[in-house]
């Protein structure tokens, strides 16, 4: 092969390895089996870093590193993003071993020194393993790639490279496998899956590990049966033939299946796995067999482990155990996605049939109501949501329960998810790596950035900040995976947090320094999990809709604050939110088919009767949008996150142990969309009636019959609040008018907010992150304003 083509085909490997003079002669042995080594590092933290970072399609990891984390605990973080890891280790020990396996189980464990013959075997086979898995998950999920299409850093093989395979020359194990085959491989077994399933779920755990042992050979076949057994296994099996092979794995489902490839008969053992990987049964190549077009062949099937004829009892006992564990996890992977999925499609019927009722009660309603000219009905409706506004304005004009300071200040994670971010990013990253948050003279917080599939120079804008600040880590995420949504981008960012407490920023953040230190206080109480800081927009002065936005966010942290005044029931509003690692994993992680992530995650904790804080002394200023297109994109989007909200957890919420209190604000805040769409088209039929009464001569054209007390409570119980909020922040009277009365004009946009969600809601059949466009101050960046396709819900 040429250098240009091996370097263009080559797949990448992170040598994590603390002896340099092993480091730089693995890095040479892999090379040379034309692999190309991104980096070599000595320390946990490091290989965690690089990992996540540039995705290499292996990870060839030593236990014993430099520094505090080992190589068991950081193949733990490596495999939770779906990376490969192999164990490289001199440390073959029965509790080093359990320990790798029951905590981070790898695709292989091959003890120093190692030859060259099971080092290619066992990376190749790695890689292909993985890349089989991680599409399985992918059908799991429903996410599916573009047809033909590689991924990302996996190239198809070439067509010529076929006839070099069959030539003299040295193969490169990196290419045994293409892109389409590898899909294919994956659609088979998962369509096979539920065999493993049920074996997995049936399977009595006292019972003993059964294995058919495939050989052709009488002697060797029964020599393996007994060194089998004596590592306290069933053979239940040993055939010497294809055929059969397959025959009895469909009638035993055995928990491994040692396969020799040179057997009696027509069919070979490559043939036999090929069929037998496929219902679910885990595959391990014995063979003496190690020419490499063979070995080739073999990797094709996605086996799961490879052995070279004559094998050690100790190879034998450390591969079948890896295996074992490994297939035991890959299979609660699928599990686990399976039942997510089966769970969020019942939500999403839910969801459709209860907006459906709420869509044709209002239309019937309003229809009812304008055939009878009355809507006196609103009125009495209408008085729930306005006194509600008029009691949390009174309320918020009391003093919140003051926060104490911590003894030792807890570390904190700051993760920022990022697609397409680059005219924004590098400010974002800039000002949060910069806060002033230190103990004992370090800082005390890291930056997580991930890099959610971006198509842009996002990746390239945070690479210069790498220098400048240590403590910034990078996440890189790939198509299939990347842009389905926000929740999971937070999910791979917490598997590799060090912090206490997790904090989460829109890519458009920026804070002051002390932005910490403020609020970090609101979370030193037992029962408060979380915190909201107040939202500004940085750019309000740009035109009157921006200017709006600003308003609103200041109106929605003063609700908040009245919140928490009443009962701690805060919210979690996507930038600025702060919460307890604990709490994140004890409610699941965040929900990543969520629409809001935030919303879902802020009912969960108060549902296990936690609180939620607001604090308003400090804040992050975001970039309020421009434009009512995408205005309404994203509204949309936080509408529909409530509604989901309200039809899943409303039931829970009302039987959950929270206080009354707090139960009244979060029902409040789900339902806010309902509840002031309604008296938004209160206005309406006002403003209605006021011209029919001028222009038609003192006609009322909708009669609203109840009590006037009813009336002007329904009909002003908006602004106590929108008043407060803007003297909160010290305008001055003609500003304080033009934002009162402005901001009433702009809440229109509610009611046809609330039939744009409803058709969505209907018509929706996938979540994805279709995220606000943020330009920053860049005035010559390019704002691309896309149609969303239905379904297509926007989540910034």
């Amino acid at each position: 092969m040429a250098p240009e083509d091996n370097e263009l085909n080559s797949k990448t490997i992170l040598i994590v390895e603390d002896e340099s003079i092993i480091a730089l002669n693995l890095k040479y042995d892999l090379e040379d089996l034309g692999y190309e080594v991104i980096d070599i590092v000595d320390t946990g933290d490091d290989a965690i870093d690089k990992a996540v970072e540039y995705r290499p399609d292996l990870t060839v990891m030593d236990i014993n590193l430099k520094g505090d984390v080992n190589g068991i605990q950081a193949a733990k973080k490596i495999l939770a993003l779906d990376l490969a890891v192999i164990y490289l280790t001199a440390n073959t020990d029965d509790i080093t071993f359990n320990e790798a396996t029951s905590t981070s189980p790898a695709s292989a464990f091959i003890p120093k020194p190692y030859d060259i013959n099971t080092l290619s075997k066992n990376v190749a086979l790695a890689i292909n393993r993985q890349s089989v898995e991680s599409e399985k998950i992918n059908e799991a999920r429903g996410i599916a790639k573009e047809k033909n299409k590689p991924e990302s850093g996996s190239l198809e093989l070439e067509s010529g490279e076929t006839n070099l395979i069959e030539s003299d020359e040295k193969v490169d194990y990196q290419n045994y496998i293409q892109y389409n085959d590898l899909q294919q491989k994956a659609k088979d077994e998962y369509k096979l899956s539920n065999n493993a399933i049920k074996h997995y779920e049936g399977k009595d755990s006292e019972s003993k590990i059964k294995i058919i042992v495939v050989e052709d050979e009488a002697i060797t076949a029964l020599n393996l049966k007994y060194d089998l057994e004596d590592l306290g296994y069933e053979v239940p099996e040993t055939i010497d033939n294809g055929p059969e092979a397959i025959e009895k794995c469909n009638e035993i489902y055995p928990d491994i299946v040692l396969m020799d490839i040179n057997l009696k008969g027509n069919m070979t053992g490559i043939e036999a796995a090929d069929e037998i990987s496929e219902i679910g049964i885990p595959i391990i190549f014995l063979t003496a067999n190690t020419d490499d077009l063979t070995a080739f062949e073999a990797l094709k099937t996605a086996p799961y482990g490879y052995l070279s004829k004559p094998y050690s009892n100790k190879d034998l006992e450390l591969t079948i155990g890896m295996v074992l564990r490994k297939h035991e996890e890959d299979i609660k992977t699928i599990i686990k996605t399976e039942n997510k999925v089966s769970e969020k499609n019942t939500e999403l019927i839910i969801e459709k049939t209860d907006i459906g009722i709420i869509l044709i009660a209002s239309m019937a309603l309003i229809i009812a109501s304008i055939y009878h000219r009355n809507v006196t009905w609103l009125q009495w409706v209408l008085l729930i949501p306005s006194a509600i506004m008029v009691f949390l304005a009174v309320v918020s004009l009391k003093k919140q329960d003051p926060v104490k300071e911590w003894d030792v200040p807890p570390f904190v994670t700051l993760i920022v998810p990022a697609h397409n971010e680059e005219h924004t990013i590098a400010e974002t990253a800039t000002s949060l790596a910069s806060i002033d948050y230190y103990y004992n003279g370090e800082v005390n917080f890291e930056l997580i950035v991930c890099n959610d599939g971006s198509e842009d120079r996002t990746g390239e804008e945070l690479a210069k900040l790498k220098d400048k600040f240590p403590h910034l880590k990078i996440i890189t995420r790939v198509p299939p995976r990347s842009g389905k949504g926000k929740g999971f981008v937070l999910n791979d960012a917490l598997e590799i947090s060090k912090g206490e407490v997790v904090a989460v920023f829109d890519a458009d953040a920026r804070v002051d320094p002390d932005f910490l230190s403020i609020i970090v206080p609101y979370l030193n109480d037992p029962e408060v999990q979380g915190v909201q800081s107040r939202i500004k927009m940085y750019n309000k002065d740009e035109n009157w809709l921006t200017y709006m936005q600003h308003v609103e966010l200041a109106g929605f942290g003063n609700i908040v604050r009245a919140k928490d005044i009443l009962g701690k029931a805060g919210f979690l509003g996507g930038n600025g939110q702060l919460v307890k690692k604990d709490a994140i994993y004890g409610g699941g992680g965040w929900d990543g088919f969520a629409i809001t992530e935030d919303l879902n995650l802020s009912v969960k904790l108060m549902i296990e009767g936690n609180a939620i804080r607001y604090c308003g002394e400090t804040w992050v200023y975001q970039e309020a949008v421009p434009t009512w297109r995408q205005l309404f994109r994203q509204r949309a989007r936080w509408a529909i996150g409530n509604f989901e909200t309200l039809f899943i957890y409303g039931t829970k919420i009302i039987k959950s142990p929270m206080p009354v209190f707090r139960m009244f604000g979060v029902l409040e805040h789900v339902a806010f969309y309902g509840l002031n769409m309604l008296v938004f088209f209160g206005f309406l039929v006002f403003a209605v009636n006021l011209i029919g009464w001028f222009l038609l001569g003192q006609t009322t054209i909708m009669r609203m019959d109840a009590p006037l007390i009813i009336g002007i409570i329904s009909a002003f119980g908006f602004f106590p609040g929108a008043v407060i909020t803007l003297a909160r922040d010290r305008v001055n009277f003609f500003k304080l008018l033009y934002g009162v009365f402005g901001y009433w004009l702009y809440c229109f946009h509610l009611i046809p907010l609330f039939f744009i969600t409803s058709y969505q809601m209907l018509t929706r059949k996938e979540r994805t992150w279709a995220k606000t466009v943020h330009t920053g101050d860049d005035e010559g960046a390019e704002v691309v304003d896309e149609d969303i396709p239905v379904g297509e819900i926007e989540t910034e």
